[in-house]
């Protein structure tokens, strides 16, 4: 692709002491941050894919443990100061290109909050940020962070309820389209359950009633239900969030 570097953001720190300043600059192609009030006030950056040579990546890597405010800039976009804040988590990987002898050093940081977003991870949290802001994808998202059922018809009808009710929130994203759910697991289940009790989604029916029960004595309805939510609660299924376990 030519001129591609075109096309991607950059994150760059400066570091100055007393006797030297140090700048760091390194290619930017995702990002997740808090949409900003202020041009001149920090925000929250909540994911980072950077990549660049061993000793950039290593910069930054310190700069985001040391806690160091980071300058964003994006193509045809505003610049911006941001932090990942506390016990931010990085990965690190390597990228083999052909004609090169040095691999690309690639980078990951994702900001607690965000991370907290894993299977049982903080499940008493009133917010949950997601990579990407599509009804199956927040469904599922959320169904796995608070471990309640959920079928996949109901994603729809779930991203437009939470939408009706405010509950969705817009982040500031290059290449992706993130969002920030506000919502308590009770409140995800109160709405679930507001959807059942009125037939708004509803649980597919037996279609013959007279069978009842398997084999084992299992009710039917129990083992098809199970069946039919896996992909919403096997964490490891269909799952591109970068918060995710298994991630670089």
């Amino acid at each position: 692709m030519e001129n591609a570097h075109l096309r991607m953001g950059k994150l760059k720190f400066v570091r100055q002491t007393r006797d030297t300043i140090t700048e760091v600059s390194v290619h930017m192609n995702r990002l997740v941050a808090e949409k900003p009030t202020d041009p001149r006030t920090a925000v929250q950056i909540h994911l980072a894919s950077v990549f660049g040579g061993d000793q950039e990546i290593g910069a930054v890597a310190a700069a985001v443990a040391d806690g160091q405010r980071v300058q964003v800039s994006l193509p045809g976009g505003p610049n911006l100061f941001g932090y990942f804040g506390e016990k931010a988590v990085t990965y690190r990987a390597s990228l083999q290109i052909a004609g090169r002898k040095r691999p690309v050093r690639h980078l990951v940081v994702i900001s607690q909050e965000f991370f907290a977003t894993t299977l049982g991870c903080d499940g008493q949290a009133r917010r949950t940020v997601l990579y990407d802001g599509s009804s199956e994808f927040a469904l599922h998202r959320l169904a796995v962070r608070f471990g309640f059922p959920a079928l996949p018809e109901w994603a729809a009808w779930f991203r437009n309820e939470l939408e009706r009710r405010g509950l969705t929130e817009e982040l500031l994203g290059f290449n992706c389209s993130p969002v920030a759910i506000k919502g308590t697991k009770l409140r995800m289940l109160r709405l679930l359950s507001t959807g059942l009790k009125r037939r708004l989604i509803e649980v597919q029916k037996l279609s013959n009633p007279d069978a009842s029960r398997t084999h084992d004595g299992q009710p039917i309805a129990k083992v098809q239900f199970q069946k039919a939510r896996q992909p919403f609660t096997d964490e490891g299924q269909h799952d591109p969030s970068p918060g995710s376990n298994g991630s670089k």
